[in-house]
């Protein structure tokens, strides 16, 4: 059996994960923020995207994955990471209640832009190209997913009652769309499961590409997650899985 290793601790990413069917275990490690030299091969691999290096989620996705990798508990390993973005600027998660406030605002009535990274490492002989040098014993996939988010123009009450459930707090860009968040949302031109935290059309992909089987259909997986979260799809046609 291969041993598929997710390098994350989200729980959102596990819950997506889980619908592919396959199994997995979790194991972390704190590299995303560490700053390692990062081997020219790999930055020259990066998909564009416009945030300084240091928070390029996709090199912090290989981070991750390569860290975990490089102990061995795994044949396949998945990375992910996923940043928020306005005008150029990386939204992070917020420091207290009043910056979630102050970061909702901001975005009220506008578009953003998730951009979620994900690297995969497998040690299985495969037919799919690696990124990694041919003399390598291992392969690397690098990807970068962009979806586009709009918010409804937020009252001050509405931001208010949002920050007091606390769900803010923990959250990039101070809303979470899988939880109650996700009634501030308006539209999403892209992938949904993106905006989550791990797009599962792309994962599939990857994993697919690194030998992993048995992994069902990313749209029936995405339904199926809805279904779990007690939500609908979004009513607009650009909204993907």
């Amino acid at each position: 059996m291969i041993r598929l290793v997710l390098a994350s601790s989200s729980p959102r990413r596990r819950e997506l994960l889980a619908q592919l069917g396959v199994p997995f275990s979790i194991v972390t490690t704190d590299a995303e923020d560490r700053d390692d030299p990062v081997p020219p091969e790999v930055i020259a691999a990066l998909p564009p995207c416009p945030v300084a290096l240091m928070q390029h989620p996709t090199l912090r996705a290989w981070r991750k994955a390569h860290a975990v990798w490089a102990q061995g508990v795994g044949d396949v390993v998945l990375g992910a990471d996923t940043i928020v973005v306005l005008d150029n600027v990386v939204l992070g998660k917020p420091y207290d209640s009043a910056d979630a406030h102050a970061l909702l605002t901001q975005l009220s009535g506008r578009r953003h832009t998730v951009y979620t990274g994900l690297c995969v490492y497998s040690s299985l002989r495969t037919s799919g190209q690696p990124a990694a040098p041919a003399e390598a014993m291992h392969s690397y996939w690098l990807d970068l997913v962009a979806s586009d988010v709009w918010l409804a123009t937020l009252s001050p009450e509405t931001i208010a009652a949002y920050v007091e459930t606390g769900e803010p707090l923990d959250k990039a860009g101070a809303y979470g769309i899988q939880g109650s968040g996700g009634q501030l949302v308006r539209q999403v031109h892209g992938s949904y499961t993106a905006v989550v935290g791990l797009p599962l059309p792309t994962t599939r992909r990857m994993l697919a590409a690194a030998g992993v089987c048995g992994l069902k259909d990313a749209t029936a997986a995405y339904n199926i997650w809805l279904q779990n979260q007690g939500k609908e799809p979004l009513p607009c046609p650009p909204t993907l899985p």
